[in-house]
């Protein structure tokens, strides 16, 4: 459980839709002596509706961006890094649009804990990235693509990978699949978007709270 919850009222740009329902942050979730039982974390997930695709260790860029067509969960297996939220890049050069001020103003950021899971509407945009990283840009731990993890066994691959730096664990409702949507790409389309509906359970909680909280408001998938 977690040992704190945090809300977000992230509210759309000119180029960003947002959500009207909260950006959700759980603190302290799936720890074990300091460190993230990345088992539990997958069962827990894996429980509640919500399937892994991804692991990835973030570097010194990436792209802000949101997904459309689906709600994402990320728990933060290793740190310390950083994520911001809410605002789309202006042009290409990545040390401007992640150091420089070549993006919105108005940006949330979040300097995140080992532990710390982020529960993200759809159309909520982010980039995360590490100050401190050897690499300029994201490495996927789990195969190519990042739609899935490609092992016959992913329960045992999430268990047993390797982690440095600031790496997350991001998880999708059953049968939803990411796009990467930026800055402009849903003008004035941006209700497409919220009205995303809301899955049936909360990847941390299930049935208590959470999501069936917080988005109480919004019809869940039948």
């Amino acid at each position: 459980m977690p040992t704190k919850i945090i809300s977000y009222d992230v509210k759309p740009t000119k180029l960003i839709p947002n959500s009207p329902k909260p950006l959700l942050l759980y603190k302290g979730c799936f720890l074990r002596d300091g460190k993230v039982d990345a088992a539990l974390a997958f069962d827990t997930f894996h429980k509640n509706g919500w399937d892994t695709q991804w692991v990835v260790t973030y570097g010194h860029y990436q792209r802000s961006h949101y997904h459309a067509a689906t709600h994402e969960a990320m728990v933060v297996m290793s740190g310390p890094g950083r994520i911001r939220w809410g605002t789309a890049d202006f042009g290409d050069d990545p040390e401007r649009h992640t150091y420089g001020t070549a993006s919105e103003d108005g940006a949330l950021y979040t300097d995140v804990e080992v532990g710390d899971v982020f529960v993200i509407p759809a159309g909520v945009t982010h980039k995360s990235y590490d100050f401190n990283a050897p690499n300029p840009d994201p490495i996927q731990l789990a195969g190519a693509g990042g739609h899935a993890i490609h092992s016959d066994d992913p329960a045992k691959f999430v268990k047993e990978v390797k982690i440095s730096g600031f790496t997350m664990m991001g998880v999708y409702p059953r049968g939803m699949t990411w796009g990467w949507s930026e800055g402009g790409d849903h003008d004035g389309k941006y209700e497409s978007v919220w009205n995303v509906p809301n899955p049936r359970l909360d990847p941390v909680l299930g049935g208590d709270g959470g999501i069936n909280k917080s988005w109480k408001n919004q019809h869940a998938i039948l």
